[in-house]
């Protein structure tokens, strides 16, 4: 056989293999050949009838990196697309497997999946590069958001570890992106928001431009910032912008089914619901029989039937102690078990205490449980009270819930600001779910969930005070009685109220959670409330129906209550002390072994919205230049354990004394030599003169240049006025304010009024010349309320006036009328008390007893019932 014809044999048989061969070199030659989807009419048509919700208004599509020619026309390959929800006017981002030809047609789309939800925010310049993506996020007229996608899966920030926990993730992650790897998504948000932005992608990172001022981009100011893939962080840290990764949680597997099945379109939330009350139910009648059959005979005392009452206003009651711990909880039943309604403070020898706070200081918790339920003696309900004279509260969303209808989610976690979590004492369960009534969340004036008219509603104001109550119908946007729309910084809603002016269930809801009508499910339940002492109290019952928990907080002198979270797994209290995150340098403990929560829930992530305890800190914040604060030696306003007044000296020449805002309320007093011409109240009567903590003298004022002065409404002499004249301005209740004189020309009554010059008016000095080397003084006022004197030996009062804007003050006067100014400053339980009269016009300070934080609000205008349910 010739060599041509040997070589024929071996060909021949290989022929299919050659073919094959070319076939493949075909394909993989235009692997990166033309762009998929040349015909743009028949992908956006195809892309919006690609789900059971079609998306609207396809547009701005964008292709993901190509596997190759053979996987894009077997497999498919990613596309993310801007569209519409139907009903929807905002757009969302997409995410579809579409298979296209080698020559770039579409041959089907597997499917879509909305990766944002965001129904009041708009999503926007969507940018890709390789396997990055980012978008912009606009809503009430600015940018609000920025977020970068990982299109290559959630990697580490998938925290799963567990087998069965992967694969409930990569279920979840394919539900709901299309993926078993999931989308990795890095949240920026704007603490200010945009008036534009714009986005460039790289393979390292995302540089951000975002412009502020004028929408129409004339003069406007431009600030730059860039995330940096590797690390997902801001390079270098920008003010006002921070960069929250995603995280994705592991689930209990019962509640992954839950949510799971819940998402399931033709399913839905019902039929489950249904059988998680049947799950109940049947417990609960197995506990119920178990209680029976072990022979216990518990009887109620019908003598304590007023138990559950309407609590009696004892906001006045112990008013220098604020009524605190609480009074005793009688039980409903004839044996009372050990502990039953006696208040004790938490074993939790390490909790943290108030700054400045002294040994007998008394613990900011106290805790016990009561039995509220008539049939089944067996149930505890905890309750915990918080003493808001020593303590603050702040919220977070979680990182899955709220889902917000703008912007990014939460952190899910405590901030990591030093300043604050070294103050964290505390942390518990927020609300509801997203789903299950959209009740509204707004965390540091940023809203994810607008706020319903008629739910029962936490609010957190700038002043650290918090209140509850229920939201109103201002068409201003304003929800709260007698409060500013801007001075609330966060709030969180659910549900009806609970309880209202101690009632119990005012509206008649049956629906506490997907129960059955007029039924209860016995199941983990927990509930905020104000009593009407102004201290917050947290409930937690393991098997209790919504009116049970309500009885409990009732019985524990609770005015307004909401309910918070219910079920295991979502319902929890935990105490923590924070030193640092890093090698977890943290304690933390559980109000009861009996809850289910992780110890590190809130402290690590959250799934859902949480509130954290603080403890308050009244210390002055620090000046530079200044030695550290100290509580003055004279006498501290009640409570005397938790001081209020402070001192410390600035460039080692000016005294600084520090007034905290709550702790005193001031009265002008004429001096013997002053106003003689007419007759102004020249010392202080009846209780205050018994509690003065200092009295600060401010000159007087000589005949041929009069300044103004008033006293308990009364106009002795009126204003001068004058560019450099401001007013220390007193109203009836005691509050102090620094003013332009022209605004205190006319007084209301029962107010004082003391004309001074101005030592410097919001950054701009105006201390006067120079003179003669003399004691002088000077008074300020912070935006948070606190009240600083200054004072030293100078020849001008510009010193003065520079230590006061160091240490924070908005505005300050100098104490001088004009004569015998001589820097007076007398305190009590000193060597130099405070007198009843003096021949300068004077400045009282007068003890008040702190008052705790918290309180109930009145809504702006009462609405019907809400609706929704868990």
């Amino acid at each position: 056989m010739s060599s041509k014809e040997r070589a024929v044999v071996w060909v021949r048989p290989r022929i299919p293999l050659v073919a094959l061969a070319g076939v493949l070199g075909t394909w993989a030659s235009v692997a990166r050949g033309p762009a998929a989807g040349g015909d743009l009419a028949k992908l956006t048509g195809a892309l919006a009838r690609s789900a059971e919700t079609a998306p609207e208004d396809v547009g701005d599509i964008r292709w993901e990196p190509s596997g190759g020619a053979l996987a894009d026309a077997t497999i498919g390959r990613w596309a993310l697309f801007l569209a519409r929800t139907p009903g929807e006017d905002t757009r969302d981002v997409w995410r579809a497997r579409v298979r296209v030809s080698p020559e770039g047609s579409v041959l089907d789309v597997g499917g879509a999946h909305d990766l944002t939800n965001t129904p009041l925010g708009d999503d926007h310049a969507l940018v890709v590069h390789a396997s990055h993506a980012a978008f912009v996020t606009r809503a009430y007229g600015q940018e609000q958001s920025v977020t970068a996608l990982d299109l290559d899966g959630e990697g580490k920030q998938n925290t799963t570890s567990a087998p069965l926990d992967r694969w409930m993730a990569s279920m979840t992650n394919l539900q709901q992106t299309g993926a078993r790897e999931g989308v990795g998504r890095t949240e920026i948000a704007l603490e200010s928001p945009a008036a534009a932005a714009a986005l460039s992608i790289d393979d390292a990172g995302l540089s951000i431009v975002l412009y502020d001022g004028d929408r129409r981009r004339v003069a406007l100011r431009q600030r730059g910032a860039r995330l940096d893939f590797a690390h997902a962080q801001m390079v270098p840290p920008s003010p006002g912008l921070r960069a929250d990764p995603s995280i994705h949680l592991p689930k209990r597997f019962s509640h992954w089914a839950v949510d799971t099945l819940r998402a399931v379109p033709w399913i839905g939330p019902a039929p489950v619901a249904w059988l998680e009350d049947q799950a109940l139910a049947a417990r609960d009648a197995y506990r119920r029989l178990a209680f029976r059959a072990s022979g216990v005979d518990e009887r109620l005392d019908v003598s304590t039937k007023d138990a559950v009452a309407a609590p009696l206003d004892t906001s006045q009651a112990s008013v220098e102690e604020a009524h605190w711990p609480p009074p005793r909880v009688p039980s409903i039943w004839k044996s009372v078990e050990q502990g039953e309604g006696v208040w004790s403070p938490p074993d939790v020898p390490w909790l943290r205490k108030v700054p400045g706070a002294t040994d007998d200081a008394p613990s900011p918790f106290s805790m016990t449980f009561v039995r509220p339920d008539e049939e089944r003696p067996y149930v505890k309900v905890i309750l915990l009270a918080m003493d808001m004279r020593q303590l603050d509260l702040d919220m977070e969303a979680g990182v899955e819930d709220p889902e917000p209808l703008t912007g990014p989610h939460g952190s899910g976690r405590i901030p990591r600001d030093p300043n604050v979590y070294r103050r964290v004492v505390a942390a518990f369960n927020g609300a509801f779910k997203t789903e299950h009534g959209h009740y509204g969340m707004m965390v540091h004036k940023h809203v994810l969930l607008p706020p319903l008219p008629g739910a029962a509603t936490a609010v957190v104001l700038d002043d650290d005070r918090v209140g509850l109550g229920t939201w109103g119908t201002d068409k201003k946007g304003g929800g709260i009685e007698g409060v500013a729309d801007d001075a609330v910084v966060s709030f969180r809603q659910n549900l009806d109220p609970l309880i209202d002016h101690g009632q119990v269930n005012p509206t008649g809801r049956n629906l506490w959670g997907f129960t059955l009508p007029g039924k209860g499910a016995q199941t983990e339940r927990t509930g905020l409330c104000v009593t009407t002492s102004g201290h917050l109290l947290y409930a937690w019952g393991e098997d209790v129906s919504a009116t049970t928990l309500a009885k409990a907080m009732a019985m524990g002198g609770c005015d307004y209550a909401m309910h918070l979270d219910m079920n295991p797994y979502h319902t929890g209290f935990l105490f923590a002390a924070i030193d640092d995150f890093v090698g977890k340098k943290y304690r933390s403990q559980l109000l009861s072994p009996a809850m289910s929560i992780p110890t590190d829930r809130y402290i690590q992530y959250s799934p859902k919205d949480f509130f954290y305890v603080l403890v308050h800190n009244g210390v002055p914040p620090a000046i530079a230049g200044a030695s550290a604060w100290q509580p003055d030696e004279g006498t501290q306003p009640p409570p005397s354990w938790l001081p209020g007044v402070w001192r410390t000296r600035v460039d080692a020449r000016v005294e600084i004394l520090d007034v905290e805002s709550g702790r005193a309320i001031w009265r002008v007093r004429a001096g013997g030599r002053e106003a003689t011409a007419s007759n102004p109240l020249r010392a202080l009567g009846g209780g205050e003169a018994q509690r003065v903590l200092l009295a600060v003298g401010a000159g007087i004022a000589p005949e041929r240049a009069p300044r103004g002065l008033a006293t308990d409404g009364r106009l002795s002499v009126p204003v001068h006025g004058g560019a450099d004249s401001g007013a220390v301005v007193v109203s009836p209740e005691g509050k102090i304010a620094l003013v332009r004189a022209a605004e205190a020309e006319a007084v209301d009554a029962h107010a004082d009024m003391l004309e001074l010059p101005i030592a410097f008016w919001n950054g701009k000095s105006a201390a006067g010349t120079e003179g003669p080397l003399e004691s002088r003084a000077a008074i300020g006022t912070t935006p948070s309320g606190r009240v600083v004197i200054a004072r030293g030996a100078f020849t001008s009062a510009a010193p003065l006036a520079d230590a006061l804007a160091r240490a924070g003050c908005d505005k300050a006067l100098v104490l001088d009328r004009g004569a015998h100014a001589d820097a007076t400053l007398d305190r009590a339980g000193t060597s130099s008390p405070p007198r009843s009269s003096y021949d300068q016009s004077v400045l009282y300070a007068i003890a008040t007893p702190l008052r705790p934080r918290a309180f109930r609000f009145d809504p702006s205008s009462l609405v019907a019932q809400s609706a929704g349910s868990k």
